[in-house]
């Protein structure tokens, strides 16, 4: 009796687990997947997965690599020759015009095909590179990301030092 009672309680707090995403465990890399999608007879990006926007949920770690997979097209190819199909527009320090001093090691895509399934990413640098001015653990970085052809998404990114 007692173990029939006790399942739907253990299955609803599993349940309720799995349902948010936490940050990934310090040290590894994030990836986060993005799609292109029709809006109003405009292209524009959104995060796969809209919760991201939240800087709480989308961690980052120094000396690791924050990802963009573009694993939906439904705006068709998008080519540029020299320039960017898709990449990092900014990536700004919450609340401040300073821009991420990393932000030239990002990549950026040339080429989009139809269904997606390319990416570009960001290495962030370790924590005692001179670049980095730390006041508190974790930075907030808002960042916009699009295209020639793309208009902008613009989540948030949460960076904790690691290493």
């Amino acid at each position: 009796m007692r173990l029939t009672l006790v399942a739907p309680v253990v299955v609803t707090a599993l349940a309720s687990c799995a349902s948010k995403t936490p940050p990934p465990p310090k040290g590894e890399n994030l990836t986060m997947e993005v799609v292109l999608a029709m809006d109003n007879n405009k292209c524009v990006v959104r995060l796969k997965d809209s919760g991201l926007k939240d800087a709480k949920r989308a961690i980052g770690w120094t000396n690791h690599t924050v990802t963009w997979k573009v694993v939906g097209n439904d705006c068709g190819e998008k080519t540029k020759i020299n320039k960017k199909a898709l990449g990092l527009k900014s990536m700004k320090l919450k609340g401040t015009a300073d821009s991420a001093f990393w932000l030239k090691g990002c990549s950026d895509l040339p080429r989009v095909p139809p269904g997606g399934g390319v990416e570009f990413n960001c290495p962030i640098p370790t924590s005692t590179d001179p670049g980095w001015h730390w006041t508190v653990d974790e930075q907030i970085y808002d960042y916009e990301i699009d295209g020639d052809e793309v208009e902008p998404g613009d989540p948030g990114l949460g960076i904790k030092r690691n290493g």
